[in-house]
């Protein structure tokens, strides 16, 4: 990368849920992104990175590039708090993950879960496929639908899956019913409420979840997904009145609307600045208290 590119926070990025294939590897992150590996270290005059994708693959996949820099302008002159979390999130970007069938199986490992179980779940699952060509032992394309569709529930709550072991091959093959992974692309280009509508019949898929693959896996800047820190910022700062409530779907709803009808295509875009700030704020209250990391939706 060259001298003079934005910030970029790899750390960040990569250990706060929009992404669960990447792992430390001495002082480099290495991680698969589709039928791409990539090694990225940071050094004097940037970022050095190897792999088997392009430049403009890995700019896009880290938002190294003008239209996104134009869009954090953007939020952060449309609201002062917002642009305040910026200022403090410097480097982190919202990832656009190139492959949507990795994405959007991989966050249906996440709900009710902590990260270092998702990691393994998505571990499991990346280890059906195929090994990318010019990469290390290990670093593997992730299984297509019809492999997800064939595997059994036994085999996977054997490996520690839940109930996420019958909706996952369940949801692989109703997308194949569906069209199978030319359908999941076309809801990219649908309109969000109709995206959100067809993920949300999904097995297993309810709106939360459908929002993340929306969002990370469709590139739907509308999605806005609610998890547990989204509700505790959004309640302590926007609607007091529903501190101590439950996250019913109208509140779910009224918090996407309010965050739509604020930064427009980019409430996705600060919903991911919300939900950072938020998680890291409990991370250190936990670590401080030394508690465990809590088995919650991210």
């Amino acid at each position: 990368m060259p001298e003079g590119s934005p910030p970029l926070d790899l750390g960040l990025c990569l250990t706060c849920g929009q992404v669960f294939r990447w792992w430390r590897d001495g002082e480099s992150w290495a991680g698969v992104d589709g039928d791409r590996f990539y090694r990225v270290a940071r050094d004097g005059t940037g970022l050095q990175v190897h792999g088997t994708g392009t430049e403009d693959e890995f700019k896009s996949l880290f938002g190294l590039d003008e239209t996104t820099a134009r869009s954090i302008e953007r939020i952060s002159r449309l609201d002062a708090a917002m642009g305040e979390r910026v200022g403090r999130l410097a480097g982190l970007r919202l990832m656009r993950p190139g492959c949507p069938v990795e994405t959007a199986f991989c966050f249906m490992t996440t709900s009710n879960n902590h990260l270092a179980r998702i990691h393994q779940m998505v571990r499991v699952l990346a280890s059906y496929g195929d090994r990318i060509p010019g990469a290390p032992v290990g670093a593997k394309r992730f299984p297509a639908l019809e492999r997800i569709a064939a595997l059994s529930e036994e085999e996977l709550r054997s490996k520690g899956f839940g109930y996420r072991a019958r909706t996952i091959p369940l949801a692989a093959r109703r997308m194949i019913e569906s069209g199978g992974k030319e359908w999941l692309e076309s809801l990219a280009k649908a309109p969000y409420e109709e995206a959100n509508r067809e993920l949300t019949g999904l097995p297993g898929v309810g709106n939360k979840l459908a929002d993340c693959i929306a969002l990370f896996a469709l590139g739907h800047g509308s999605a806005v997904p609610v998890d547990t820190h989204v509700w505790r910022a959004m309640t302590r700062d926007v609607f007091p009145d529903w501190r101590g409530k439950s996250l019913t779907d109208q509140r779910y709803r009224a918090i996407g609307d309010f965050l739509r009808e604020r930064f427009g295509e980019l409430a996705g875009m600060a919903h991911q600045y919300i939900f950072v700030e938020t998680m890291l704020m409990s991370r250190s209250q936990r670590i401080r208290e030394r508690r465990p990391e809590p088995a919650e939706p991210l």
